[in-house]
């Protein structure tokens, strides 16, 4: 199973940079409703934060997808590998 170590040490980095800004927003999120904000403001600021959330899933997916495609051309296919892809295609779908 690929671990996100793998990624490189710059699509970590952007990654954590991603979740903190979206903890931010459920922060702002949970103070919205116990300030009674109204319903559409809150349910567009979950959307903005769903929309992140779908983007830093996208890039981990994109760059485990970039590995498998770089071990696959230098002949180190695993044949456990297209299950794993499999898997994380599920979960990303």
């Amino acid at each position: 199973m690929t671990k996100t170590t793998e990624l490189g040490q710059e699509i970590v980095e952007n990654i954590l940079k991603r979740l903190r800004r979206i903890e931010g927003q459920v922060r702002g999120l949970q103070k919205m409703v116990a300030e009674g904000r109204p319903c559409d403001e809150v349910l567009t600021q979950m959307t903005a934060t769903k929309k992140a959330m779908e983007a830093a899933a996208t890039l981990i997916l994109e760059e485990f997808l970039n590995i498998c495609a770089a071990e696959v051309s230098e002949g180190k296919v695993d044949p456990k590998k297209p299950e794993e892809i499999a898997t994380m295609l599920k979960k990303f779908i």
